[in-house]
């Protein structure tokens, strides 16, 4: 992705009751960088619905990817993880897991980064530009249950979000259709796009744009080997 936590914290670690969401957590690399930069001001509110990243992200033994333990991340109050997909209303839904082979023991209990609500499309099949991911593999599909970011922040007594940071492999559109009543309260959107089909129906910038009345870009980090990128959006004053 292309901006970095340190200069999250520049943008918003000083503000009090700071709530960030990272939709799409992985194994909590990330996470434990936004634990570690930030201060004790910070509320962190983290999503998955992998088996294997949630066994990182709450057991005992979990670990990342570089086997380093998560154990703060069952340990820190200020932050909760809860094991779901972020989507357009609550209940369940199918999600294609992904697997990196080239991850320990061929990525069976590592490297799950690309799994999707939506269905692989130009990820396997290589589109306009070729086959770029070789080492992924789709090959398991099972039921996850689905949050809205409206619900899950109606539940909690959350009344805004100063960053949302969002990995969610080309689902972008179902977030932010579960989000009707928060979008206006989050300060920064942190999200990819895509401009090819990487997932049916993947979300591309200029409908992230129209799914957020409000907001203007603030920046646009291009990808060199896919056509789409990273994009961060800031809700007007």
């Amino acid at each position: 992705m292309g901006i970095s936590i340190s200069k999250i914290h520049e943008m918003v670690g000083n503000r009090e009751n700071l709530v960030i969401f990272e939709v799409g957590c992985a194994d909590g690399t990330d996470t434990k960088e936004f634990l570690r930069q930030f201060g004790s001001n910070l509320k962190l509110y983290s999503f998955d619905p992998d088996p294997t990243n949630i066994k990182a992200m709450s057991a005992d033994n979990g670990k990342d990817v570089k086997g380093v333990g998560n154990t703060q991340l069952r340990t820190d109050n200020r932050h909760t993880f809860t094991p779901c997909a972020i989507a357009a209303q609550d209940g369940v839904t199918t999600f294609t897991r992904s697997r990196n082979t080239n991850a320990p023991d061929g990525g069976v209990d590592f490297g799950r980064y690309s799994g999707s609500i939506l269905e692989p499309k130009t990820i396997i099949s290589g589109g306009p530009r070729g086959n770029r991911w070789p080492f992924i593999k789709y090959d398991e599909k099972i039921t996850v249950d689905t949050r809205s970011l409206d619900s899950f922040c109606e539940e909690h007594g959350i009344d805004h979000i100063d960053f949302l940071w969002m990995d969610v492999q080309g689902a972008e559109k179902e977030v932010f259709l579960g989000a009707k009543n928060m979008i206006g309260k989050i300060s920064y959107i942190y999200t990819e796009y895509h401009e090819e089909e990487m997932y049916e129906g993947a979300t591309n910038l200029q409908t992230v744009s129209d799914l957020l009345p409000g907001y203007e870009l603030a920046q646009n980090w291009p990808y060199t080997d896919v056509m789409g990128g990273d994009a961060l959006f800031k809700l007007r004053d």
